[in-house]
């Protein structure tokens, strides 16, 4: 018997345990017999949800994946084009056994339960933070204009200007004017100012390949000691080392400065040994710079504007990560006023709002 508890997406209102079981067994290969029972899987901050279907029988695989998602999210249905063009790209990528589009559900080869960031302090760490980075590296040589156009137009929208604005403009309404010590004048002139107007137009300026946006190490699963993206639906053109800085200074990981400087060295070396890419300290510096603050933004946005207070413990490492990237780089000087937090700010039960 499948069960699914407290089912609340209205597409999923209607059916009933026995449908999707007996849509378990049609679209799962090697299913058709299956028993399978249905385990939540509750992390992350997206409006996506998962369960993890066990199959009783001996069948191969034993698992499988079912994801629900709706259409408040522009890039839940980009997830489809995404994992064809990541498949083009060589790089490791789950098999989309279905996909209800019509329902918006899918149901995914699950490639099992355990992430980059649980294996963050085992031995083998840095060797398996290299084979992300190599996987990185197979879709951060891949430009858009090669990307076929059924798929390209199914993407979401290449960072430009007016999303360097944007994330910079979530920094300050989500993260900002919630938790800085500085008035809102201060805000608005740092806001402003012109080391933020200069990362927009030097970073828009770059050339752009394509980039996963969101990788940390929560969305790269670790099966047979490699490494497998996941959680890709933001897949579009940007800078490599926007990515690059999302892994290296992850707020839910603690990497020292000479970890982070090893894997900085090693993506470049092997970027610049397979295609001859190169890049500079300063561009690192101002997309993690960006990377940062797009973090900082969503964690005041969930942790307070949607009720998720988990997410607000990751706050002290993101500022931390952020103060010393502003601190390497005369490119940024002036912004590490906006880091210096109010009183109390992560420890009141609800922290105002002030007026815009």
């Amino acid at each position: 018997m499948l069960a699914f508890p407290h089912l609340n997406y209205p597409q999923m209102e209607t059916i009933s345990p026995d449908e999707l079981c007996r849509e378990a067994r049609r679209h799962v290969p090697g299913w058709h017999a299956a028993e399978a029972v249905a385990e939540e899987i509750a992390k992350g901050g997206s409006d996506r949800r998962y369960w993890r279907l066990t199959c009783g029988n001996g069948s191969v695989p034993a698992t499988a994946i079912l994801m629900v998602y709706t259409s408040r999210r522009p890039d839940n249905r980009c997830f489809f084009p995404a994992t064809e063009v990541l498949r083009a790209t060589g790089a490791r990528t789950l098999a989309v056994y279905h996909h209800d589009s019509a329902r918006k559900i899918a149901w995914l080869e699950d490639l099992g339960p355990k992430d980059l960031w649980e294996c963050r302090q085992e031995e083998d760490s840095m060797e398996l933070y290299r084979d992300t980075l190599r996987e990185a590296a197979r879709l951060h040589r891949t430009t858009l204009t090669q990307v076929p156009g059924e798929w390209r137009d199914q993407l979401m929208s290449g960072f430009d200007a007016a999303l360097y604005q944007w994330e910079q403009d979530y920094f300050f309404d989500e993260f900002a004017r919630r938790f800085s010590g500085l008035s809102e004048a201060e805000l608005t002139r740092l806001r402003t100012s012109a080391p933020l107007a200069r990362m927009r137009d030097v970073l828009a300026a770059l050339p752009r390949t394509l980039v996963h946006r969101d990788f940390q190490s929560q969305n790269v699963i670790v099966r047979d000691r490699e490494a497998w993206m996941i959680d890709y639906q933001g897949l579009r053109e940007g800078r490599p080392e926007y990515d690059l800085a999302s892994l290296v200074y992850d707020p839910y990981v603690h990497l020292t400065a000479a970890e982070r400087a090893e894997l900085i060295g090693f993506y470049q070396d092997h970027r610049r040994e397979t295609d001859g890419w190169e890049t500079t300290a300063e561009i690192v510096a101002l997309c993690a710079c960006q990377r940062l603050m797009q973090a900082l933004g969503a964690y005041g946005k969930l942790g307070m504007g949607d009720g998720k207070r988990a997410f607000l413990r990751h706050i002290p490492p993101a500022v931390a990560n952020l103060k010393t990237v502003i601190a390497s780089t005369a490119a940024l000087a002036g912004l590490e006023a906006v880091l210096d937090l109010r009183p109390g700010a992560l420890t009141d039960e609800s922290p105002a709002l002030p007026a815009a």
